[in-house]
Order: structure tokens, then sequence, then C-alpha cells
């Protein structure tokens, strides 16, 4: 843990399964109090995000290392995710829904099985329909999500 004030909590942990898992129990608890609405869905894209961190950008390797800072105001909840791994090229991605914008939604799947890989591939696409705002950095090891909890007065 390298910050745990309640609206501003980093951590770094390796890139296993059993730990993704812990860490998102902790996101569960840290974000008790949001309504269920929002915190399911911001739940959700998370879960996503931080796995394609460990299995993508760390290669399930526990040595490989993710940083996420969870960032919370009145306004808005802000993760960001950063991954060990060297990033992607969304339209390298045949075998990824996010690789295949303009045809049709499902073009992946079999790209997936000719390539012996398991069912999937829609993670992205999903958590980014699940958050208000979903960017990453140029190389793609890097992600901001935000979720906006109400709008800001001026």
């Amino acid at each position: 843990m390298l910050s745990a004030d309640p609206h501003w909590v980093e951590l770094r942990f390796s890139c296993d399964r059993p730990t993704v898992d812990r860490i998102q129990e902790y996101l569960r608890q840290l974000d008790s109090g949001l309504p269920a609405k929002v915190r399911q869905s911001t739940e959700a894209a998370i879960h996503e995000l931080l796995l394609n961190a460990a299995e993508w950008g760390g290669h399930m390797d526990p040595a490989s290392k993710v940083q996420m800072t969870c960032l919370r105001t009145d306004h808005l909840l802000l993760y960001r995710i950063s991954d060990p791994g060297a990033g992607f090229n969304p339209a390298e991605m045949e075998h990824a829904a996010i690789g295949n914008r303009l045809g049709p939604p499902d073009a992946h799947v079999d790209v997936r099985e000719a390539k012996g890989m398991r069912p999937g591939g829609y993670g992205i696409v999903m958590a980014e329909s699940l958050v208000d705002e979903l960017l990453y950095n140029q190389a793609h090891n890097e992600v901001i999500l935000v979720k906006y909890l109400k709008p800001m007065e001026h």
C-alpha cells in the first residue's frame, strides 16, 4: 500500500489472480458507501481492467507488478491502472471486440477459437460501456477510468 487516505488510495501488487481477487474485495469495501448502481458498474469495469493488466501486461507473473491509484471526490471516482507490459495497439487486437469496432461485434470469436484462446474478448468494450470515461495512454499500458457521482456546480 503506497497511500491509504480515504480519498487517495494507491496500491502496487503482484500480477496473479489471487492477488487481483483480494484487491477487488478491498475495493468493494472501499466503495461500500456508493449507490449500488454506481458501485456495481465500477466494480465490473475495474475487475476487467485489473485482470487485463495482470494477464496481458504482467503475464500472470507474481514478480511483475500492477500499480493502481483510486481517487475519490464528492463528484467523481477516478482509477488509474498501470501495468508492466509494453502495451497494445487496439487495431491489432483481432482476438478482441475492441479491435473490430466497425465489423460484426462477435467477429473476434472465430479468431479466438482458431488461436485456441478461451472465450471472451469483450472486456474493454464492456468496461467502456459501464463508466463515463475510459482513457488510455499512447502505449495502452496505462488506463484511467472515470465515473461521475454527481454534476459539479459552477
